[in-house]
């Protein structure tokens, strides 16, 4: 009997999650005709087709849909083998490739990160911010373990789990004579001047819905992607912004800005961790998201909008 390889899964598992030879190429790091020929191989050896074939694209057969279970099994045991051999030594060390949106770097990173680092010398951290979607992107090219996002990804090969639940908050400086704290009905205030981020970001369609529906009144429209820029505008200005509480955590009780629950349109900011279905987490990894979640968790519990 001929033996599948370890590369010949990882091809298959790239093509049929990438549903192109094209991109699971370029996401393997190797030409489109050796892996097309490895998926020959692997073909034969079964003696099954795996995928269908056209000029729209590429489409698992039955037996491709029943052999990436398998697959998908065989590798995360694979790396799961490795971490351990790794991680036999008992020491708590290693590096860890982290992805987080803007709004989590600014609002929870400095609660958790600088006690963790401290705490745990043989750990290296890399951490890449960035919007949701190319963090997806990293996690899928494998270019960092994990990322927090708002907004997970529709993708067979991504592990998705909600770590967080998070409400918007609306944002502005005591010039706008908000009372801070009170939670507000977006529809009752009058239309304000609102710094948002481009279109390309979640954030901005949750709050663009609303604005259509005539549940948050609008005068301007300010489009700003950076989450510091936004707040440090509207702390100097009588504008205002709509974001993830989890942005403004360290500015509660601050002089400067006024910080409002929604409690009416509800919108959801709630986080996710993303990682390779194929790849388990370290160890460290793992230490680094319990932290993280940690620290969500206590700041819900003393932030919760108040009803309707």
């Amino acid at each position: 009997m001929i033996p599948i390889t370890i590369r010949q899964l990882q091809y298959f598992v790239g093509v049929y999650e990438e549903a192109s030879f094209s991109k699971a190429a370029a996401r393997e790091h190797c030409s489109q005709p050796a892996l097309s020929a490895q998926i020959r191989n692997l073909e034969q050896i079964l003696e099954h087709s795996l995928f269908d074939r056209s000029v729209s694209g590429v489409t698992p057969t039955a037996a491709g849909l029943r052999f990436y279970r398998y697959s998908i099994a065989i590798l995360r045991s694979v790396n799961a083998a490795r971490l351990e051999m790794a991680e036999v030594s008992g020491q708590f060390a290693g590096k860890v490739k982290m992805g987080l949106i803007p709004t989590v770097v600014r609002g929870l990173l400095p609660m958790f990160l600088p006690q963790f680092v401290e705490a745990h010398p043989m750990v290296e951290i890399q951490l890449i911010q960035g919007f949701s979607d190319p963090l997806a992107k990293s996690v899928l090219e494998q270019e960092i373990d994990f990322a927090v996002v708002l907004e997970p990804p529709r993708h067979e090969g991504i592990e998705i789990t909600k770590i967080a639940d998070d409400t918007m908050v609306l944002v502005s400086s005591p010039a706008l004579g908000l009372p801070p704290g009170a939670a507000v009905r977006m529809a009752e205030l009058p239309a304000l001047n609102l710094v948002m981020p481009s279109p390309n970001h979640i954030l901005r369609h949750n709050i663009e819905r609303r604005i259509w529906t005539q549940e948050i009144k609008v005068a301007r429209i300010m489009e700003m992607d950076s989450v510091h820029g936004m707040i440090d505008f509207v702390a100097h200005t009588a504008w205002a912004t709509i974001l993830p509480f989890t942005a403004v955590l360290c500015d509660v009780g601050s002089e400067r800005l006024c910080i409002n629950p929604i409690s009416q349109p509800h919108l959801e900011a709630n986080l996710y961790l993303i990682h390779l279905s194929r790849q388990p987490l370290s160890q460290v990894a793992r230490a680094v998201i319990e932290d993280l979640k940690r620290q969500a968790a206590a700041h819900r519990l003393v932030h919760k909008p108040a009803p309707a």
